[in-house]
């Protein structure tokens, strides 16, 4: 084949394993770690989902738009530089959105962490066995806000017998007020049962101590409706007015005057932030807007970012059929693995050893960002040497329309569609919502960056194993199994008492996902030849990564809400392994020819032969032979 220009090629392989393990750094370091931070920001689990699921489909749509435009006017380099700008330029953005919540900016001793749920029951805990083993103690806020116990010689001021118990007006009043405290901590996020288990003295300890930092007057502003803020305002004055009438006793440590001094701080702070509802443009109403900020700037960005990818594995592959060397292609991606191995370890790391980043009262998660931000930057300068191919004509055409009959016109194409779909969506699924689950445990970040690393450690010896497997089992047998494998793994979840727990389970990606795709694209049905197999792939990939994974993540966002992330994955359990019956007889109803009359098809049949000679491989491949 005749070259243009010269080619060097172990300087293109340095450029492009560089490029690749630098952008691969990047993505580590912030991606999987992103619905955390929409948390922090006070976003539901729909609207995380929501937001996902979005700039999902965005990349979906664009991502293949700008490499074909890019191809076609050459400027194939310049493109994707511009779109690693605007990815830097995107999410580095999101970092301004903190500025809005106090609760993403400062550190985190200085306001409770953004799981309402998690902190009181924190809270509840310490309450209980502080008052359980060590009856003379009074829990209170040190400076940074965390729950302590502070030991003290004298009696707690409240204690259970100091309510009264008699069956009278009084008690039944005392119930009536205690009623709306219940119903309140309900609503704030603690479950029934610890709710009905909660005596009225550590009713009034708990209230006590959430009213005494002003933060929690403000997130309890957020998380409580105007209705409930009027019931809240309710039971906190008749709870004072009976502490003064003497209808609940309190000891000496807290007299009814500074109880009450107290209480009028308190309620004057809570009723100016209810005031600022009213108003036409305060803060209230910024915050109210964060989910519309941040999904628009995340729709918006991956108009732009999306085609990275895409673009860079384009050029690669047809520089390297332009000099006759397909059989580098694909060992890139080792150092793709390779980076979210190391680098989410790493962050995650120094997260959990920085209280408040480089003494700038900002909050740690800011280092996601920045380490994102840090190697983009490199891959940015890469990007200026990545290897493409400059020819008049590309001799390379990507046989998508071709790649569409294989897997949608086919009865076995068809079920494997599906299958990656369902797939799909369950990945959405604990990639989005596992590590809020690990968070609601008390778990530390690495707990979190051992997860994304063991996971990828997995798959690379199941890359030697999966061949000999798949060939054993069959194609449609080691899908089963890999639906089984994905079907435990997310039932395991469900039933996690433990951050640590979780890591043994991220060993199964190698079937979970390793497995399945080997199982997928090695099917004979899909093999033609290297042009045709890159368009199945960039099919299935967008089966996988587009649909399933967009509506994965908006549907389990509705469903972690409404019941529960142990729901969630119950239910991915039990979608995985239905389908496996289902999925192994509808294999074994679509009938097709062996192999051996597929592979002689090809070699007859014009469907599979382009008319262009440049364009067949096979016909190309004879004919210079």
């Amino acid at each position: 084949m005749e070259l243009t220009e010269p080619v060097n090629l172990i300087k293109s392989v340095f450029v492009c394993n560089t490029f690749n393990f630098l952008f691969a750094a990047a993505k580590s370091c912030l991606f999987p770690f992103l619905t955390l931070y929409l948390r922090l920001l006070g976003l539901t689990a729909t609207e995380t989902g929501i937001i996902i699921g979005a700039k999902t489909i965005s990349a979906f749509i664009f991502a293949p738009l700008w490499a074909l435009c890019s191809a076609k006017f050459r400027k194939r380099r310049l493109v994707l530089m511009f779109s690693i700008f605007m990815m830097a330029l995107t999410y580095l953005g999101l970092t301004l959105v903190m500025n809005v919540n106090h609760a993403a900016t400062a550190c985190p001793g200085d306001v409770p962490p953004g799981n309402m749920k998690g902190t009181l029951k924190e809270l509840l805990h310490n309450i209980k066995t502080n008052r359980t083993n060590i009856p003379p103690t009074q829990i209170q806020l040190n400076q940074t806000g965390n729950i302590t116990s502070l030991l003290k010689t004298s009696k707690s001021p409240l204690q259970p017998t100091d309510l009264p118990m008699t069956t009278t007006e009084k008690e039944k009043k005392v119930n009536k007020i205690f009623d709306y405290g219940r119903k309140l901590l309900i609503e704030l996020g603690l479950s029934k049962a610890d709710v009905d288990g909660l005596s009225n003295s550590d009713m009034i300890g708990l209230f006590q101590d959430m009213l005494t930092q002003k933060n929690w007057q403000t997130t309890i502003r957020q998380s409580l409706s105007p209705e409930e803020m009027e019931e809240f305002f309710t039971f906190l004055d008749q709870a004072v007015d009976a502490i003064n009438n003497g209808e609940i006793k309190v000891g000496k440590k807290i007299t009814k005057r500074s109880l009450k001094d107290t209480w009028q701080n308190i309620k004057t702070n809570l009723k100016s932030l209810k005031t600022a509802w009213t108003v036409k443009i305060t803060e209230a109403e910024v915050e109210g807007q964060i989910f519309l900020i941040l999904l628009l700037t995340l729709v918006f960005g991956e108009v732009f970012a999306s085609p990275v990818e895409k673009i860079a594995d384009d050029a690669w592959f047809e520089f390297l059929e332009k000099i006759d060397n397909l059989e580098k292609y694909g060992k890139q991606r080792i150092f793709t693995s390779l980076a979210f191995i190391i680098f989410p370890i790493i962050v995650t790391l120094i997260v959990d050893n920085t209280t408040c980043l480089f003494s700038l009262r900002m909050h740690p998660i800011s280092l996601h960002f920045y380490m994102f931000g840090g190697f983009l930057g490199l891959t940015f300068l890469v990007a200026f040497f990545y290897p493409t191919s400059n020819s008049e004509k590309r001799k390379y055409k990507t046989k998508i329309t071709h790649a569409l009959n294989l897997t949608f016109c086919k009865c076995e194409g068809l079920f494997y569609i599906l299958t990656l779909l369902i797939v799909g969506a369950i990945y959405a699924s604990y990639n989005n919502f596992l590590f809020w689950l690990i968070e609601d445990l008390h778990g530390k970040e690495l707990t979190m960056g051992l997860c994304v690393s063991i996971a990828n450690l997995a798959e690379i010896p199941m890359l030697f194993f999966s061949g000999p497997l798949v060939r054993k089992l069959g194609n449609g047998m080691a899908v089963c199994l890999s639906m089984t494998f994905l079907a435990g793994r997310t039932l395991f979840y469900s039933y996690l008492w433990t951050p640590w727990a979780v890591l043994p389970a991220e060993m199964t990606h190698a079937f979970t996902h390793t497995v399945m795709w080997y199982a997928v694209l090695s099917n004979p049905v899909f093999s033609s030849n290297p042009t045709v197999d890159r368009g199945v792939r960039s099919v299935f990939s967008s089966i996988y990564f587009g649909v399933g994974f967009s509506g994965g993540s908006i549907l389990s966002g509705i469903v972690y809400d409404h019941y529960g992330v142990n729901i969630l994955f119950r239910a991915c359990a039990v979608i995985a392994i239905a389908w496996c019956p289902i999925f192994v007889v509808m294999n074994r109803c679509c009938a097709r020819p062996s192999v051996s009359e597929i592979k002689y098809t090809r070699l007859l049949t014009s469907e599979d032969v382009n008319s262009d000679s440049d364009d067949d491989w096979l016909e190309h491949a004879l004919k210079t032979g």
